[in-house]
């Protein structure tokens, strides 16, 4: 009967959001539990809490070298976080980390599905349950890494939905909680020429925001030291990092400084291009999907600090394209994303013992497959047929 399969397929659909939703309520539950027994232990809120202390107490955030790999904004922002008594400053950076990717996740996948709610449940759902596994170290470590994945998302959908000033907001947000956000800031306006205006006004007030809170003289000589220590870091040669560089290393192909650099500003321009290319191509949600997927890839792939748990910036994105190419026939496109997805996640665990170094050198290999495919499907798609608004996902079996 039809009215019992449209049942059956609103019931699966929820069912598939909440197991969704509820793989990430369980992962976060179990790490504030970890937390509350032990906040230090594979944790780097440390860093941010001896960063924010160093801020009111006007010392210099930079002289670990090691440590603090952030603009002065963020010990600011961290700041309420650091006023809590332990563990409760730490345990709600985490929550919050999380409710990002869980609320861009949402409002990306009601865009894509806008033909009712069991087809955006469906492609939420499948994308929480792809993306959760590169992100459970991001979790425990309460890394930027994951608010800055659930941010991306959120600015995605407001930019699908043309809220110029809030997508802005949220841009800038990205650059505060961590230098990369720029690489997205420098793309977006390429596509979205009316996002200038209130991003150079947000870029502008983030640059001010510090001088509120402490002398010029301070505050200038920690934009002076922030310049010179991320410079310092962008030409590192440490191999404990998942860049391309270390997967190349890997397979007997290192690059010097040099060449990584020019490699670096080639594909800039080739990831411009390709974001030209959809910006043109694409309707939304699939043109402010492409704009993240393009800039995490990038940024995961030729920043030179990109850890293991780094990869966690690309998997809200990422999971809900796999959702998404399911639901639109795109079979191919949709398995290699989700297998990207679950091996970027578990495979480093899982066969560490075999192959210690193994996520240094499977993430970039898995995420330059992805690329591949992101840049076929691109080029794939034709100017004069152009989509329309989204697919319509079926809820049936």
């Amino acid at each position: 009967m039809p009215g019992e399969a449209e049942e059956m397929g609103v019931a699966s659909s929820g069912r598939l959001r909440r197991a969704g939703i509820g793989l990430w309520v369980l992962a976060l539950a179990a790490v504030c539990v970890m937390v509350s027994l032990d906040p230090v232990r594979r944790s780097v809120t440390p860093v941010f809490h001896l960063a924010a202390e160093r801020w009111w107490a006007r010392r210099p955030l930079y002289s670990d070298p090691r440590g603090f790999h952030y603009l002065p904004q963020f010990a600011l922002l961290f700041a309420p976080f650091h006023v809590l008594p332990v563990p409760f400053g730490d345990l709600f950076w985490r929550i919050l980390s999380v409710v990002p990717v869980v609320a861009g996740a949402s409002a990306l996948s009601r865009q894509a599905s806008p033909d009712g709610r069991q087809g955006a449940d469906r492609l939420l759902g499948l994308a929480l349950l792809l993306s959760i596994w590169p992100c459970l170290g991001a979790i425990r470590n309460g890394q930027t890494n994951l608010a800055f994945a659930g941010l991306l998302v959120l600015a995605a959908s407001l930019l699908a939905s043309e809220r110029w000033t809030a997508a802005a907001a949220v841009l800038v947000l990205l650059v505060a909680i961590k230098p990369l956000g720029i690489v997205v800031v420098l793309l977006a306006p390429w596509g979205y020429p009316r996002l200038l205006g209130p991003l150079a006004a947000g870029l502008a007030v983030l640059a001010a925001l510090p001088f509120l809170f402490a002398p010029p003289a301070y505050v200038l000589s920690q934009y002076r030291d922030a310049a010179a220590h991320l410079a310092g870091w962008s030409g590192t040669t440490e191999t404990r990092f998942a860049d391309l560089a270390a997967m190349l290393r890997r397979f007997g192909l290192p690059l010097s400084a040099g060449a990584a650099t020019i490699a670096r500003a080639g594909f800039a321009l080739v990831t411009l291009g390709l974001w030209l290319t959809a910006a043109r191509r694409r309707a939304e949600p699939a043109r402010a999907l492409t704009l993240a997927l393009l800039a995490a890839v990038y940024l995961l792939l030729f920043n030179p600090m990109t850890e293991k748990n780094t990869y966690a910036i690309v998997a809200p994105a990422l999971g809900i394209a796999a959702a998404w190419a399911f639901a639109a026939g795109r079979r191919a496109a949709g398995a290699v994303f989700a297998a990207a997805l679950v091996s970027i996640g578990v495979f480093p665990e899982a066969f560490h013992r075999l192959v210690p170094d193994l996520g240094l050198w499977w993430d970039p290999l898995a995420l330059c497959v992805v690329a591949v495919v992101l840049a076929v499907e691109i080029a794939a798609v034709p100017a004069a047929s152009r989509p329309s608004r989204p697919v319509r996902v079926n809820a049936g079996g």
